[in-house]
């Protein structure tokens, strides 16, 4: 985006200021613990040119918390990210995924004022997420476009999105420990299909994110993640990358 870092965080505060005023945003004050350790180096890799395409749309349909870890993995110093329309999502989950909680807005509840918040913020904020309950139109989702077009910001759907320059489809999201991961979260499998322009008719992807010593629910540990990009016979998976 345009302009020193100070324009680009003053722009976002006065988006935040208008976006509230029109749909009513409540803040909300969670004692968090210490951040945790970055993974983002290899799941970066799943995007092509490692972050999500600015000045167009992308949808991550299917996994939140995928969503949610892709952001943590791309988001740079500064930037700032919306979520609108997500009334289900945790704070937490967004702090555990490795999102700066600093430069977050979120509006979970937008009623009929959901284009004009997404429009607001797109002025000052380079990543905006918009949920299942924020609903738009197709003459709202074309508009919405053309201003991140012009602004430079990077649109996120939760839902597909016709046109969409990236889509992530999650086909499957697995959890592995004792009960299923319920309470012992030792391993989470996500199957992933990749559409793009790069991409034909798309490239399949698997996640993998191995918790060393088990991670209870709500707690942080040192994880181990992989990256695997399926072989076109589909018999086997290469490792594109890894980090401990």
């Amino acid at each position: 985006m345009g302009g020193s870092g100070a324009d680009a965080l003053e722009a976002a505060r006065a988006a935040l200021r208008a976006a509230e005023q029109r749909v009513g945003v409540t803040r909300r004050a969670e004692v968090l613990p210490e951040p945790v350790e970055p993974v983002s180096q290899p799941l970066a890799d799943l995007l092509p040119g490692r972050t999500f395409p600015k000045g167009t749309t992308s949808t991550v349909v299917g996994s939140t918390s995928l969503l949610l870890e892709l952001l943590g993995a791309t988001q740079r110093a500064g930037e700032w990210v919306a979520f609108v329309g997500m009334p289900t999502l945790g704070l937490l989950a967004v702090h555990e995924a490795g999102v700066d909680l600093e430069r977050v807005a979120y509006i979970p509840n937008v009623g009929p004022n959901g284009p004009a918040a997404v429009a607001a913020l797109l002025d000052g904020i380079e990543h905006i997420v918009v949920g299942p309950a924020c609903a738009l139109l197709d003459t709202d989702r074309r508009r919405l476009l053309a201003r991140a077009r012009e602004r430079g910001s990077a649109l996120i759907s939760t839902t597909p999105w016709s046109g969409a320059a990236l889509a992530l489809d999650v086909e499957r999201a697995t959890w592995a420990g004792p009960d299923g991961g319920d309470y012992w979260l030792r391993e989470t499998r996500y199957d992933v299909v990749r559409h793009s322009k790069a991409d034909g008719p798309g490239r399949r992807f698997t996640i993998v994110r191995t918790h060393e010593t088990g991670l209870a629910r709500g707690t942080t540990a040192r994880t181990r993640l992989e990256l695997y990009a399926a072989a076109e016979e589909r018999r086997s998976l290469r490792l594109v990358s890894g980090a401990a």
